[in-house]
């Protein structure tokens, strides 16, 4: 079944997923996102700024292998001038420039994933234990409930299986949380394997996914048909 509240888009891009609210486009989201109109929330993980210097898990040669020219070279932060509710997930080395795109907007905050397992690499560096969430947005623009609210989540990593750079289910849900609610359409213009178009089915919110990957679209789509009960699952 065909949601036909689903974000309009140029028909240049054809969905290639759609159905209860939730569409996905198989394209480059530079070429997707201007055609949406407005939306309430863009909640992002894009390719992160990652080089193989110092410890953690930049210096993990597998993991560099998974992601080289993939995910590891940074993103067109142009897109964000899309939304004026913005998440987005990053390296440190993204920070100074999205902390002042950020900083633009009339809120802005800057949020932490604290891992209490990360990877035992660190030669003479902290542990890769935390990772960054930008959020910028209007006035009135925070949700959720009282436990939502703190500016870290204290999360374990889990092992990645379905994309390199997976977010678990509940950091995506708690972001979503406080970014939206009910009834929002958001939008995530690296959706990888489809985590927070997930979260949104979950949430009870509209959601339009992007990605270039063929792979990963089809990824996202079997989970969405085949849904998720678990938000503690990996995402």
């Amino acid at each position: 079944m065909t949601d036909v509240d689903a974000a309009p888009v140029d028909a240049i891009v054809s969905p290639f997923y759609e159905r209860d609210g939730i569409t996905i486009y198989h394209a480059d989201c530079r070429d997707v996102l201007p055609t949406l109109g407005k939306f309430d929330l863009l909640l992002t993980d894009p390719p992160y700024e990652l080089t193989a210097s110092g410890g953690g898990i930049g210096a993990q040669r597998q993991y560099l292998s998974d992601i080289e020219g993939f995910t590891d070279g940074g993103f067109d932060e142009t897109i964000l001038e899309h939304a004026d509710n913005c998440m987005c997930f990053c390296a440190k080395a993204q920070l100074p420039s999205l902390l002042q795109r950020a900083a633009a907007m009339p809120r802005w905050m800057l949020l932490t994933w604290n891992k209490p397992n990360p990877t035992p690499l660190c030669n003479g560096n902290y542990l890769p234990d935390t990772e960054y969430i930008v959020h910028g947005c209007q006035p009135k623009r925070i949700f959720g409930e009282f436990a939502d609210k703190s500016r870290f989540i204290v999360y374990p990593a889990q092992q990645h299986n379905l994309h390199p750079n997976e977010k678990p289910m509940a950091v995506v849900s708690k972001m979503m949380r406080l970014g939206s609610v009910e009834g929002d359409l958001v939008v995530d213009p690296y959706m990888g394997s489809g985590t927070t178009l997930l979260a949104a089915k979950l949430l009870g919110r509209r959601a339009v996914g992007i990605e270039r990957e063929l792979r990963y679209c089809e990824i996202a789509a079997n989970r969405l048909r085949q849904g998720v009960l678990d938000f503690g699952s990996e995402g």
